[in-house]
């Protein structure tokens, strides 16, 4: 009755429902699931259950609506497409309001068990005046777990006049005893070309005028969803007066510009707060949504990322003007810089609902952005340490005035012997410095002279051991991950006298890492200059290996410091470390 009284679209239609798609040839980016059902349905291969997974909006209950008309058309074409004209069609095409034998159900309010049995009772009777008895199940996720288990012999065994068609947008909640019963076909996300060039043939048909960067900017807003993007795109008509340009919509849609993001990136890396945060306060004044500002930023310094990485900008979602704006920015910003401040970004977004003061967190945000502008990799930083110790002169160097000696200064890198593998010995030179009236500071040199002497090492040869569980227990208190690895070793002397730490085979590496804080240790413990070996449990350490440490010791290995204080102002600089007197 009503539709004799008003016809079958009175008044304005949405151009989502307009423009549904009513071929297969019509529906974009799904070819491989629009081919597949064709040829089906040319070949009489039609299964008795299809499930439709996909994102929001890329044309599930389309493609559901197209196999159910081509599957009832009286006048279908040999290539599988329906005729749109005959009475099936048409019903069909009227939202299905009016055919007996195809029936759309909604998931998510018909999920329950007495809705699953009212639907079997309909499988048990044919068709009214049609080949096929369809049913569109949208959103199956949404049943529940009995209403699964009572579908699914129906489903596993229908009779040969029905057809079940799933649609859902989480597939991962649909059981596998469903899945299994099913042809799956997973629709795609559709790019912002295929978008754009659907809403520009629906703008030249519905003549509305609409410039390309305009187009551009709702397909991308369409996020792959051809239906968000037909809303948006009734939105702009209706504001623009069926005149749409990119200037009102940014009006519209209270967007900020590239280039407000552009300065943005640009006072960051000018260090420059105080006009950072200016900028900032000018862009609330306008009324800039602070959500839509974040994520801005975020899209900004992904894109700087990708083309930072790849040295174009072809790969970023944008218009040409843009990409050009992005690639002539590719030598401003450092891999590393833009990656910690991407990070920071997220992190932010992340707690930004949360947050009771938006605007605070956002003004936080980018004044910590700048704390990562140049950016140095570890490797430059220690390329640069190398270059510097490699290329200077042992000098003396100063620390705070204290009357301590430093002890932990850096050591050589160590050598092995060719018998059996063992760490030649470090030696660590200890010494005191006196403290005259002007506080003059600290000197250390090679030649230092030791002073004072805490235990005799001689008279405690005969029991190292005993003096090493001593130092093992000071260890304890300073680093226990170092004790942890060190616990079961023990501290003995060879026939030349050399003194070895002798280590099971499995921790011999871990050892190594520590064997020059061990020798400092061990050398402060005794009060004077030692020669420290590692050796494996396993290795025998006969009196020509024992040579060989005290021969390569005295030639070689001392622990003096190469322009100490040019490697000092670095660590302190680059690596945030603190000196402890």
């Amino acid at each position: 009755m009503a539709e004799e009284l008003f016809g079958e679209n009175p008044g304005y239609t949405v151009t989502a429902r307009k423009w549904r798609p009513r071929n297969f040839d019509d529906v974009s980016s799904q070819e491989f699931i629009t081919k597949t059902l064709r040829n089906a349905i040319k070949n009489n291969r039609i299964s008795h259950a299809y499930l439709f997974s996909g994102p929001r909006g890329v044309g599930k209950t389309t493609v559901a609506r197209l196999l159910a008309k081509s599957l009832n058309c009286l006048n279908r074409k040999p290539n599988g497409e329906p005729c749109n004209e005959c009475d099936s069609c048409r019903e069909i095409i009227n939202d299905n309001r009016n055919h007996p034998d195809v029936f759309e159900i909604d998931g998510a309010s018909n999920r329950n068990i007495e809705d699953v049995r009212e639907l079997k009772e309909k499988v048990k009777y044919g068709p009214v005046r049609s080949k096929f008895k369809i049913f569109i199940i949208d959103e199956v996720h949404m049943l529940t777990g009995a209403s699964f288990n009572a579908l699914l012999k129906t489903l596993e065994e229908p009779p040969p006049y029905v057809v079940f068609i799933f649609a859902t947008t989480s597939p991962e909640k649909v059981p596998l005893t469903i899945l299994g019963r099913c042809q799956k076909f997973d629709f795609k996300r559709l790019t912002i070309e295929e978008i754009s060039t659907r809403l520009k043939y629906i703008a030249s048909e519905e003549k509305i005028q609409v410039d390309n960067e305009s187009l551009f900017f709702i397909a991308k807003k369409g996020d792959g969803s051809m239906r968000d993007a037909q809303g948006l795109f009734d939105m702009s008509a209706a504001y623009c007066d069926n005149e749409i340009t990119f200037d009102k919509l940014k009006a519209f849609f209270n967007l900020a510009q590239s280039d407000v993001y552009f300065e943005i990136s640009d006072l960051v890396k000018q260090r420059d707060a105080k006009g950072l945060l200016n900028y900032f306060d000018s862009l609330m004044d306008k009324g800039y949504d602070m959500q839509i500002f974040l994520d801005g930023l975020t899209e900004h310094y992904r894109n700087l990322l990708i083309v930072c990485s790849t040295g174009s900008a072809e790969l970023i979602i944008e218009s040409e003007p843009v990409k050009q704006k992005y690639a002539e920015n590719i030598s401003k910003f450092s891999q590393l810089e833009i990656i910690n401040s991407l990070k920071l970004i997220l992190q932010t977004e992340y707690t930004f609902k949360y947050s009771s003061n938006q605007r605070t967190l956002i003004e936080a945000l980018l004044v910590e952005l700048i704390k990562f502008t140049d950016t140095r990799e570890i490797s430059q930083i220690l390329e640069e340490l190398s270059r510097i110790k490699s290329g200077g002169q042992a000098a003396n160097f100063s620390g705070s005035n204290t009357t301590e000696t430093r002890s932990t200064a850096p050591a050589a890198k160590p050598v092995f012997s060719p018998k059996n593998e063992a760490r030649v010995n470090v030696t660590y030179n200890t010494s005191s410095v006196k403290q005259d009236n002007t506080q003059t500071k600290p000197e250390i040199s090679a030649s230092a002279e030791v002073i004072e002497q805490k235990v005799d090492l001689a008279g405690a040869e005969g029991d190292l051991n005993s003096h090493w569980l001593s130092i093992k227990d000071q260890i304890k208190t300073e680093r226990k991950w170092v004790y942890s690895i060190i616990k079961d070793t023990t501290f003995e002397q060879d026939e030349k006298s050399n003194l070895l730490i002798r280590v099971e085979d499995t921790s011999y590496e871990l050892v190594d890492g520590y064997i020059d804080y061990l020798a400092g240790k061990i050398s402060k413990y005794f009060g004077e200059s030692l020669s420290i070996g590692l050796v494996k449990s396993s290795e025998f350490i006969s009196s020509s290996s024992g040579e060989s440490y005290s021969k390569e010791t005295a030639e070689g290995i001392t622990a003096k410091p190469d322009n100490f204080d040019k490697i000092r102002s670095i660590l302190l600089k680059d690596f945030n470390a603190k000196e402890i007197n």
